[in-house]
């Protein structure tokens, strides 16, 4: 989305964060979206070494225990809840794993632009949520297009490691495995740390069993899934006009490139010591393996100039429905009359 004529940007920000910068590699809990796309794993844990992944935590213990016996291998961790995220970044700390590095996030979001082609060695997931219902079938982990993600990430011989009590999810998991035709099934018994997680425990106390599997990545190609491309500049535009001291505002609900900007309110603030004016308008980007809720400003600059820009909260991931989230609140203020569009950089 471009429109003549363009105007200088505004002061540049790092778009990756930054590759050198030891604050994001060195935390066990790592600022994800401020990591480079892919992440450089190697610089980070400070060596060459196996890297393995683990989707779904939970407190922890399993990672910690398998960092604990193979000193020689790294490992990540990604987890959705907070919670269970804290927990087990304290059992990291406590017993003092430089191999481990732990993240909070969704897993789609998170594989697909944290790793490179290969540079897995195994996908561990450990009693997911298995969505029973039939009509839910579709929030499942393991399923296509997913499976092929992991595929390519997966290096040659790499494994994807289910254990689960639900014996549907593991019929489910395995049928949609055995369609993608990228692994090979290998049916075994769990290993020993599997038992001793929290869930497991739970399981075994009331009499349920553990379904076991390795699914091998065989040497088929995979599906290509790139990593989000960051921009070069962050997305804005310019606009002359006034700020309307009650803007009419109802929620609006747009289609862009990938997905879904939902406008939900708009607020008047003032910005800092220098007292100008400006709108925040609260923003969700619905996009298929990420949901991300922004704020975006509209910003007074010099005289009648203002500039529409993303707010740093959250730190957004800046994707083709990130930039449709700045050109939908353009769009709204422009309809709201008395507005001119000066430049449009998104």
């Amino acid at each position: 989305m471009t429109d003549a004529p363009t105007a200088p940007a505004p002061a540049r920000a790092d778009p990756s964060g930054s590759a050198s910068d030891p604050e994001v590699g060195q935390r066990r809990l790592l600022p994800w979206r401020r990591a480079p796309f892919p992440a450089p794993w190697s610089a980070w844990f400070g060596r060459e070494a196996p890297l393995h992944l683990e989707i779904g935590f939970g407190d922890g213990r399993f990672t910690v225990a398998r960092a604990e016996a193979e000193p020689e291998h790294d490992f990540v961790g990604i987890e959705a809840s907070g919670v269970s995220a804290r927990r087990a970044l304290g059992k990291v700390r406590a017993a003092g794993l430089g191999n481990v590095r732990l993240v909070k996030a969704g897993a789609q979001a998170a594989v697909r632009n944290l790793f490179g082609p290969g540079t897995l060695a195994s996908v561990t997931v450990n009693f997911p949520d298995p969505w029973p219902k039939t009509r839910h079938e579709g929030n499942r982990l393991l399923r296509m297009p997913f499976l092929g993600t992991l595929a390519e990430r997966l290096a040659p011989g790499g494994e994807i490691r289910l254990a689960t009590d639900h014996e549907a999810y593991f019929a489910y998991a395995t049928e949609q495995v055995r369609a993608c035709g990228l692994y090979e099934v290998e049916l075994r018994d769990p290993p020993p740390e599997v038992h001793r997680t929290k869930y497991a425990l739970k399981w075994l106390a009331q009499g349920k069993g553990v379904h076991y599997a390795a699914y091998v990545r065989n040497d088929r190609p995979a599906p290509v899934l790139a990593p989000v491309r960051r921009p070069d500049r962050m997305p804005h535009a310019l606009l002359h006009g006034r700020l309307p001291d009650a803007p009419s505002f109802e929620k609006t609900v747009l289609e862009v490139e990938g997905g879904h900007v939902i406008l939900h309110e708009a607020m008047r603030a003032v910005a800092g010591d220098r007292g100008r004016d400006r709108l925040l308008v609260r923003v969700t980007v619905d996009e298929p393996d990420l949901i991300q809720q922004l704020l975006v400003a509209v910003q007074r600059r010099e005289g009648n100039e203002h500039i529409v820009r993303l707010e740093s909260f959250g730190d957004p991931i800046v994707t083709p429905a990130v930039r449709g989230a700045v050109h939908g609140v353009t769009e709204w203020l422009h309809a709201q009359g008395g507005w001119t569009v000066a430049a449009r950089n998104y």
